[in-house]
């Protein structure tokens, strides 16, 4: 009997603490439970407060490159009604974008003086040649040149090949020549031969990208660019105007990690965002063979028949754009195209009342005189900016007369002129 109520206990006391272990594991894992909730909640609350601080974005409905970085400066820029009348975005690194009027501070009658006197001597190096940009770039340093009595002892161009480019600077270096301009082809493989020039004394001045672990001011004098940014918002702006603020859009973008082409891209959709919420960014297609713009272009608009407009880049592959929108049946009538830099076929279409609708236009033989003057300050002690902007233009067929001659410091062409006119009804 004795030994019945002893067994008895021990099972009471087994059940006890069982019950005991089971309601502290319920609590615990209640509590742990709790804890996750209350994690997720603030992942929650955090990232719906990172949202509303981004703004609403809703109507960029498609992936973006992974390049691509617009910081909240940028964002904020394209808020400004005017481009570029609150300042220029910063530069590739960050640096501070200084306007190009400030060089022209620099350049006294006393310090023209200094620079004819010494004799000087210069170099090109072009990634590549054969467009209206690159041959305006071109004019503009030799012009520069010749009238500070700087004498250009060799130019080059890469076919934009990085193997190139760095075999031509080899070259050149041997020539000892006292400055060098270059855009470079990579950014990212071209570092050592730029770094070998500066270590000889030549000057060097990049047109429009630095490479990368170049430290301003040591490596190299300046970065002389356009608005690239501003352009952008420029770009979305004449869309907008065509479209009435409304409808589905695609882009035609440049695929590889290029910092001017990147940066065009991105003043393009946070124009978008922050202005033209009803203008829907349905479809986008990067090219990395500009003769592949065609093809890239025709693959958007098979798939999304209801695209009204689009971002196609700069001019050389906006012409496989337009060709592509021919082919597709588009009515240039209800169907609009806006691009960076404003070449003579494209101004062509833009008066003829073609699928060009608008433009956001560097200034490249302005560009190329900044970046002789910055060069040459440089060589008589002087300390130009290291980042240098040039504002660019807004245009479209109103004003494609006077902004043609500021662009390339000539009259519009008669053909284009003839063609402008009779689409404005112009007598």
């Amino acid at each position: 009997m004795k030994n019945k109520k002893i067994i008895a206990l021990l099972i009471a006391i087994v059940m006890a603490v069982a019950l005991f272990t089971a309601c502290t594991n319920t609590a615990t894992t209640a509590s742990e439970a709790t804890t996750t909730e209350a994690a997720a909640a603030s992942t929650e609350a955090a990232a719906t407060t990172s949202a509303s601080a981004e703004g609403d974005r809703s109507n960029i409905q498609c992936e973006l490159p992974v390049w691509y970085n617009a910081t909240a400066e940028m964002r904020e820029l394209a808020k400004v009604d005017v481009p570029g009348s609150q300042g220029y975005a910063a530069g590739q690194f960050g640096d501070k974008a200084v306007d190009v009027s400030e060089v022209s501070k620099l350049m006294t009658d006393e310090n023209i003086q200094k620079i004819k006197d010494a004799k000087l001597t210069a170099a090109i190096c072009m990634g590549f040649t054969g467009d209206d940009w690159s041959a305006q770039i071109v004019r503009g340093l030799r012009e520069e040149c010749e009238a500070l009595g700087i004498e250009v002892i060799a130019e080059t161009q890469a076919d934009f090949k990085d193997t190139k480019q760095i075999s031509d600077m080899e070259a050149v270096s041997a020539q000892k020549p006292d400055m060098l301009f270059s855009i470079p082809v990579n950014p990212q493989t071209e570092t050592a031969a730029f770094k070998k020039l500066t270590e000889q004394g030549i000057k060097v001045v990049f047109i429009d990208q630095q490479c990368a672990d170049m430290e301003p001011g040591k490596d190299f004098v300046s970065v002389v660019s356009s608005g690239n940014y501003e352009l952008g918002l420029y770009i979305a702006d004449e869309l907008a105007k065509f479209l009435g603020g409304k409808g589905d859009v695609a882009a035609l973008y440049y695929a590889p990690d290029y910092y001017v082409t990147n940066v065009r891209y991105e003043g393009f959709v946070e124009r978008l965002v922050a202005k033209y919420p009803d203008m829907k960014l349905i479809a986008t297609n990067g090219f990395q063979d500009w003769q592949k713009a065609q093809d890239a272009t025709a693959a958007m608009l098979t798939k999304y028949p209801s695209i009204t407009g689009m971002y196609a880049s700069w001019d050389v592959p906006a012409v496989g754009a337009v060709a592509a929108a021919k082919l597709s049946g588009k009515d240039p009538k209800t169907f609009g195209m806006t691009i960076e830099d404003l070449g003579n076929e494209m101004a062509l279409n833009m008066a003829q009342g073609g699928f060009i609708k608008g433009v956001g236009a560097q200034l490249p033989a302005q560009q190329g005189r900044a970046e002789v003057d910055c060069a040459a300050l440089a060589c008589i002690g002087e300390t130009p900016p290291t980042f240098v902007v040039v504002p660019g233009l807004d245009i479209n067929i109103n004003n494609l007369d006077t902004a043609y001659e500021v662009l390339y410091d000539m009259a519009l062409p008669e053909d284009i002129v003839a063609a402008r006119n009779k689409t404005l009804g112009i007598q």
